[in-house]
């Protein structure tokens, strides 16, 4: 997996935005750090999260 992507989620989990996270998209988060690579699905998946919770990531 990126690296970068790795740091995204970590970013993510540990900002107020996990209050707000849906079922669904913990799953996403969840499934995609267990895993060595992922599919473009995923990335696509991890871009809308992303984009939906960017106010809450600090950089």
């Amino acid at each position: 997996m990126n690296v970068n992507f790795k740091d995204l989620i970590n970013n993510l989990l540990q900002s107020d935005a996990v209050n707000y996270l849906e079922t669904s998209e913990r799953l996403i988060l969840k499934n995609i750090l267990e895993k060595e690579r992922i599919s473009e699905l995923e990335v696509t998946n991890l871009e809308k999260i992303i984009q939906k919770y960017k106010k809450f990531i600090k950089n």
